[in-house]
């Protein structure tokens, strides 16, 4: 029993340490949201292209340790013909070495036996390569995964903030039907009336200006996820702690990794470089039928011949060398552009970890201005009606608590972007 308790433990805790790493995970539509776009995508299309073309390269650099098998058939006619005269009483005898028309049909084998690694360093070039389109393809995954979710996040906080504008239209209709209650009982003033008709008339437009940005929103969403529509976003609110601000780490981060992958490459460059001025071992056979063998030298007879062969490259306008030096001064390159980006890196991570606190400590403080614009607005509410402050004082108060829900909305989507910056750059994968 104890050893079942034990193991139900460590699954539990596996799986946690695996939810801590991946995130908190998404709402199911998001992530419906980002396969789609996933699957539609083009660039990610040409990704697993560039991946198809890497393992062919592999392949193909494999083939090095293969044999070639080809075909010959050649004719050539030669004259002179050598031959031996032998003078004998009576006629004159001769004997010839090489005919005159020359046949040769055969099958020719050469298999590489040795070349001290050259054929190795391109096969390890080209499986660099592939893990390299590999990289590419997550990390285009990893960025539209995170344009959906930022995209999807913005809908929903604009629809948030449509609600509260939308509340303070119907507040204001109703101050407008107050004060004109009032004009009609000698109470009001027309001051007054055209100063709420004002203000809802800008938060008519504040509105339309929303419905605008969330229209834009969606069309991109469109755009990236082959949908359509501008509703069908059915969730109305975001929770912040869904992305973790603690358990990112920047070892994952893909612009890093796609730049280890070209060291990795520009080091099986030089060492391929480097082998060129290595010999190579190759055995080589033929067989076949060809003439010109004595006696009869016009017969055609069957023949064979294996054979090894040592290539030693002595002079090659020293090309092995101007190689090597132009794969080092890659690779020195690659290494700087590798330290270069962990500064950058480590630099837009503390950015965005200051961002995230700056953006929970203000909510804290939006927390106390809601409540204190709220209590504010139903005393004004109730001392208007009661003839006590002006309109002007009321509207005031309606701006105050209808600007700190906005601020604290505004807030929550900073306090989300920031987290999502933060993740994309340590490569959570969250859906």
């Amino acid at each position: 029993m104890k050893r079942i308790i034990y193991s139900l433990m460590a699954l539990v805790l596996a799986g946690n340490t695996l939810y801590a790493q991946q995130g908190g995970g998404a709402s199911a539509q998001l992530t419906q949201l980002i396969g789609k776009a996933m699957d539609n995508y083009p660039k990610l299309k040409e990704g697993q292209e560039y991946i198809k073309l890497g393992e062919a390269r592999t392949e193909l650099a494999y083939a090095g340790y293969m044999p070639v098998i080809g075909a010959e058939a050649t004719y050539r006619y030669q004259q002179p013909t050598p031959k031996i005269v032998i003078p004998i009483p009576g006629f004159e005898s001769s004997i010839q070495f090489i005919p005159a028309n020359n046949y040769d049909f055969n099958i020719k084998l050469s298999q590489p036996v040795w070349d001290f690694g050259r054929t190795q360093a391109s096969v390890n070039k080209a499986k660099s390569e592939t893990a390299t389109a590999k990289d590419n393809v997550e990390a285009s995954k990893n960025n539209v995964a995170y344009q959906v979710a930022q995209l999807y996040y913005g809908i929903i906080f604009l629809n948030k903030s449509i609600d509260v504008q939308n509340e303070q239209v119907k507040l204001l209709e109703a101050n407008e039907k107050l004060i004109s209650d009032k004009i009609k009982n000698g109470d009001g003033l027309k001051f007054d009336l055209l100063s709420t008709q004002v203000k809802k008339n800008a938060a008519t437009n504040r509105i339309v200006d929303l419905q605008t940005q969330l229209k834009k929103q969606y069309d991109v969403l469109n755009m990236l996820t082959a949908n359509t529509g501008y509703d069908y976003i059915t969730q109305r609110d975001a929770d912040a702690t869904t992305f973790s601000a603690t358990t990112v780490t920047p070892d994952n981060n893909f612009d890093i990794k796609l730049l280890q992958d070209k060291l990795t490459s520009a080091s099986w460059d030089i060492k391929a470089a480097k082998r060129g001025w290595l010999p190579s071992i190759n055995l080589s056979a033929q067989a076949g039928y060809k003439n010109g063998f004595v006696p009869d030298i016009n017969k055609l007879t069957f023949n064979y011949g294996v054979g090894v062969g040592l290539n030693v490259p002595i002079y090659g306008a020293n090309r092995p060398n101007y190689q090597t030096k132009i794969a080092k001064i890659n690779m020195q390159a690659n290494t700087y552009a590798l330290e270069a980006q962990k500064i950058t890196l480590n630099k837009d991570i503390m950015l965005a970890q200051n961002d995230i606190a700056a953006s929970e400590e203000k909510l804290k403080n939006y927390e106390l201005q809601i409540k204190q614009a709220d209590e504010a607005l139903t005393l004004a509410n109730a001392r208007y009606k009661s003839g006590v402050i002006t309109n002007l004082e009321l509207l005031t108060s309606q701006t105050n608590q209808q600007d700190a829900m906005l601020g604290k909305i505004q807030l929550e989507y900073n306090l989300l972007l920031a987290k999502l910056e933060l993740n994309r750059l340590g490569a959570v994968k969250f859906w």
